[in-house]
């Protein structure tokens, strides 16, 4: 029988309604402790170490394998996930944003996060588009997001909020996102310093997670569409991704990485040839789908946790 290995993406994982933020999308804590019974029940329950020798054709599993991924470094990763997986003699593969650890920040995809929580997808929505209207009147971005590549890219969005998140991550610059996002978020949701020391792990926090058995991998400096990067900043953004996880985890071998938003504008030939040379081992993508032997370490497909049955691990490809 041909073997595979199935890739589980997560991000928030949290008591949602007895959160400052209940609207955030997430899975609850107790569905997801469900979910990693039943998905330890079904499959061999994959390290970094087994998954990449299945890949390369060194290791054969007894059965299909699964690997447990959590991007952007969230704070509950450190505090509830990493300690039940332990307990379950689980390894977790968790990725960092390093500028959010290391400097303070907020992801401005997380802002975006917050804003439609705090304010609801309307309102939020209404004050973006005022506010790029009068930094850039003469765009026209109002009508310039493809809707099937949207709905493609964000499948358990509604229509259009998938549209407006492709909008602001993919077809604005940078700059000027960024900044319409920071601005709003300072006005109606906190200060960015304190907010990030709330939201993300810590640098002790990860050393105590790898001294758990979990591995910390990279998800980019400022986490921003890497493909879409002129090769000066991608190669700083990663640099500093690399360089920070050396010097503050000693994470200097075997180190995994995980694609911002993970799509086909995510990464491309020059992004993998960036992170070979840095010398990390494998990335994953945000492509559905499971891993035959010999896949492309830099092109790991993933399965997104709500793919996932939580009462039998079944998973919708």
């Amino acid at each position: 029988m041909t073997r595979r290995l199935h890739v589980v993406a997560y991000h928030y994982v949290r008591d949602l309604p007895n959160t400052p933020f209940p609207r955030i999308k997430g899975m609850l804590t107790h569905d997801f402790k469900a979910q990693v019974l039943a998905l330890q029940g079904r499959y061999e329950m994959a390290t970094l170490e087994t998954a990449l020798a299945f890949l390369h054709g060194t290791y054969e599993p007894s059965r299909d394998l699964c690997l447990l991924t959590f991007d952007d470094g969230l704070k509950e990763h450190g505090e509830e996930v990493t300690p039940f997986l332990a307990e379950q003699g689980i390894q977790g593969l968790f990725f960092v944003i390093t500028g959010c650890l290391d400097e303070g920040r907020v992801a401005p995809v997380h802002m975006s996060h917050f804003l439609m929580a705090s304010l609801g997808f309307a309102r939020y929505r209404t004050l973006f588009m005022e506010r790029l209207d009068q930094l850039r009147p003469e765009a026209g971005f109002h009508d310039t997001v493809d809707p099937v590549l949207a709905t493609a890219t964000y499948r358990w969005d509604p229509h259009e909020v998938a549209v407006f998140k492709y909008l602001v991550n993919f077809r604005l610059d940078w700059q000027t996102r960024d900044s319409i996002v920071q601005s709003l978020f300072t006005e109606h949701v906190s200060p960015e310093q304190p907010f990030a020391e709330s939201l993300y792990v810590g640098w002790q926090e990860a050393r105590e997670m790898q001294r758990l058995g979990m591995i910390v991998g990279g998800h980019s400096h400022r986490h921003k569409p890497l493909g879409l990067l002129p090769q000066d900043v991608l190669d700083e953004d990663l640099g500093a991704c690399r360089d920070l996880l050396a010097s503050r985890l000693g994470s200097t071998d075997g180190v995994p990485f995980c694609y911002p938003y993970g799509n086909a504008d995510a990464f491309n030939d020059g992004v993998i040839a960036t992170l070979q040379r840095l010398g990390f081992v494998c990335a994953f993508t945000t492509s559905a789908g499971a891993n035959e032997r010999g896949a492309r370490p830099f092109a790991l497909r993933r399965v997104d946790c709500n793919d996932v049955d939580t009462a039998d691990g079944t998973m919708r490809q």
